[in-house]
């Protein structure tokens, strides 16, 4: 019986997932009552009727309820009741399966496959045969309950990373869950149904996913459950031929064969992972109004998989689903019950990682020490891949004893040196300009430019995966170094094996690709010469802003004298030194136009950051004006590094500075008051400042020759014409406080 509380409409919306299930079957009878009390016209009938599927029609009633009110929301729950009295103690006996001896016993047998399946931990860069055991590696990863979508104008692991303290902070003692806890209910109310897990590329989406498999496979967590099946979309991509879900079950897990139809007949027994959405070649098409409703009906798999997404198929069984966020738009968000985002390791984690690393405890703090002084390294520690990254070239380099790496692209430059050095290890003294085996360096380095081929042009079409027919296409399948960088699933498949490859962290990929284009320069792509960072192909082929920023940012720190000189002397790869004046010629072109015209200009700095020369900006950077735009940018600590790198490079007024959304606070106005002292303009608003960011402003203006324009907006928008030094402070502080 359904009880309607003080408030029906936040019933609906706190109740949602429950009450698709209750009024699925019941929808045309609710629909009918609805009518005939005048809550719904006929035009509201004929937009529910219009829609694919009984869940889908209840989904669509709950929409147009929560736009008529309380007394609507109220009649509805009233009715669900009165038709649910009926039914309930049928559906619950329904949903009883006795478990038989045989039932028994294939769960027993699937548990100790899962068991022998996740009881070794896919380690990056493990040597073959070598196996880690997965409780001795996992480290806990920070999941939140919640919707938080990223803002995909810029790069999502950079966007992310900016959010993540956020995430991590303000009473999220009552947010951060472990894995057990997803498919719970902490309120009481109906466990949901449908999850989704995001994070971005390298956080441990699939790492939480083995957790749940190894857990359950050793009976500690997820005992609600008789089954947990695992699907990854980097299997479901080798299909290509109509498909049923049962088959789809079997075809990892032939061990059920007897049992299959009972396991999925006691559906709500069920737990289904669907690991790595991103990763399917169509999850652009699972967002579709084809409906399959039988486990053993045939259809093309993306059907199938949307259908049991959106709860047409086997509606009372769990589903997790994990994602990057670039394909979550592509996800028919309206089924899920539950969104939850994982943000990696905190630094307490991060020292922890540390610790089973290096495992001397000594050593292990030593390194974390040299991490933490590091903010750009400790900031990217976050991703539990790039952790790893980092603590390969600590453990290469001895501790960074070479200089300290200062950008992005010095840290993978370095790990690629790590990288060879631990493969030559035993084979050839190739590394630290020490001669060796001169073939044997040179067969390296052409296996690292066609890498770096395929990497480019995977890049460029938003694929992170490629199989055996891509590197026999670059002459690379044989080639033992791959396995250094690249990362490989066996897919077994009826009749035959497909390996299936991928870099180790998306942005290993990017790196490798710009690596490609720093070496092969203008006969792979023209436009990245003629205007670096303006153009590239297939840029908005998905309609993502920043898709390329990471690209942008390698190619300019590979092109820097230092980085040359180290891929020279330790890999035998140097980009040409004319293509690097062409292509920094063209960068300072770039920044001039847009310093001149006031375009946006975030990018551009940073790859002038990326070339570390103090120099650079006197070789031919001679703006008419100085117009800075970094409006609606949430600036992380890392660009406001690379702001105040530019602009004390420079000299002069600077005509305008536009912060107008950038998330600026007190911290970011302080540490930018020098330059804000040589402002013209200065545009500060859609940004919430608070009383000590209001005291910088006035510091400003007490101080400024040059201010005369300062913007705010605050619930209004107003300009403030600033005449002369005298009394503005008083003048603009009234005006903020009123604000305020």
């Amino acid at each position: 019986m359904i009880r309607t509380p003080e408030s029906p409409l936040r019933t609906l919306r706190v109740m949602r997932e429950g009450l698709v299930e209750r009024a699925e079957g019941r929808v045309d009878l609710l629909l009918e009552t609805l009518v005939s009390r005048e809550v719904f016209t006929r035009d509201d009938r004929e937009e529910v009727l219009s829609q694919a599927g009984p869940r889908g029609r209840v989904r669509k009633v709950l929409d147009i309820l929560d736009c008529k009110g309380e007394e609507a929301a109220g009649t509805f729950l009233l009715a669900l009741g009165h038709l649910s009295d009926v039914t309930d103690e049928a559906s619950v006996q329904r949903n009883v399966t006795t478990h038989t001896a045989e039932y028994s016993k294939a769960m027993q047998k699937h548990k100790a496959v899962l068991r022998r399946r996740s009881e070794s931990m896919l380690y990056y860069n493990t040597r073959h045969g070598e196996k880690i055991a997965f409780s001795q590696h996992y480290v806990n990863l920070l999941v939140v309950k919640g919707h938080h979508s990223l803002e995909l104008r810029k790069h999502e692991v950079l966007t992310f990373g900016q959010r993540r303290l956020a995430l991590q902070s303000k009473a999220l003692e009552k947010r951060v869950i472990r894995p057990a806890q997803l498919f719970t209910n902490s309120a009481g109310g109906r466990p949901p149904k449908r999850v989704l897990v995001t994070g971005v590329a390298g956080i441990g989406k699939t790492v939480l996913v083995q957790k749940i498999l190894c857990d359950f496979g050793e009976s500690m967590e997820h005992l609600e459950f008789d089954f947990v099946i695992h699907l990854t979309f980097r299997d479901l991509n080798l299909i290509s031929k109509p498909v049923s879900f049962r088959d789809l079950v079997l075809r990892k897990n032939g061990h059920l064969g007897k049992c299959v139809d009972a396991v999925l007949a006691n559906e709500s027994k069920l737990l289904i992972v669907l690991d790595g959405f991103d990763e399917f070649k169509h999850y652009r098409s699972c967002n579709v109004d084809a409906f399959v409703t039988e486990p053993d009906e045939e259809s093309e798999v993306a059907e199938v998989l949307s259908s049991l997404i959106q709860g047409e198929l086997l509606p009372e069984a769990s589903v997790l689903l994990t994602s990057r966020p670039m394909a979550v738009s592509y996800v028919p968000v309206g089924s899920i019950d539950c969104f939850a985002v994982i943000t990696g390791f905190s630094t307490a984690e991060i020292r922890d990682y540390f610790q089973r690393y290096f495992q001397q405890e000594q050593e292990a703090q030593q390194m974390f020490e040299k991490v933490a002084a590091n903010e750009l390294m400790l900031t990217l520690c976050y991703i539990p891949a790039f952790c790893h990254i980092v603590c390969s070239i600590l453990k290469d380099s001895g501790g960074l004893s070479r200089e300290s790496p200062k950008t992005m692209t010095d840290i993978y430059t370095q790990y690629l040196v790590a990288l060879l050095r631990t493969h030559s290890c035993g084979r050839v003294d190739v590394c630290d300009g020490r001669q060796g085996d001169v073939g044997e360096q040179q067969r390296h380095k052409e296996t690292v430019l066609k890498l770096g081929k395929l990497a480019y042009q995977k890049l460029m079409d938003h694929e992170t995966l490629f199989y055996s027919r891509d590197l026999e296409a670059v002459e690379v399948l044989d080639c033992t170094i791959i396995s250094t960088f690249l990362d490989k699933t066996s897919v077994q498949e009826p009749g035959f094996t497909e390996d299936v490859f991928s870099f180790t962290h998306l942005t290993v990929q990017e790196f490798f690709a710009a690596l490609h284009v720093s070496m092969a320069g203008e006969e792979v792509s023209p436009e990245v010469w003629e205007e670096p960072t303006s153009s590239h192909p297939h840029q908005d082929d998905a309609g993502e802003g920043g898709h390329l920023d990471l690209f942008d940012r390698f190619l300019s720190g590979l092109l820097s004298e230092r980085n040359r000189a180290l891929l020279s002397r330790c890999a035998g790869l140097e980009p040409p030194a004319t293509q690097a004046d062409v292509y920094r010629r063209g960068l300072l072109r770039k920044l001039q136009h847009l310093c001149e015209s006031g375009g946006q200009v975030l990018t551009q700095l940073h790859c002038l950051f990326e070339q570390q020369d103090d120099t650079l900006l006197h070789q031919g950077f001679h703006p008419s004006m100085l117009r800075v735009n970094l409006s609606d940018v949430s600036l992380s600590a890392m660009d406001l590094a690379v702001v105040k790198h530019f602009l004390q490079d420079t000299t002069g007024v600077i005509a305008e500075l536009d912060l107008t959304g950038s998330n600026v606070t007190a911290d970011t106005l302080r540490a930018l008051q020098p330059y804000l002292n040589r402002c013209t303009s200065l545009w500060l608003g859609e940004n919430t400042l608070d009383m000590e960011a209001i005291q910088v402003l006035a510091e400003v203006l007490q101080s400024s020759d040059t201010l005369t324009y300062l913007g705010y907006v605050h619930n209004t928008s107003f300009t403030i014409v600033v005449p002369s030094k005298k009394g503005t402070a008083k003048v603009i502080w009234t005006v903020f406080h009123c604000l305020l």
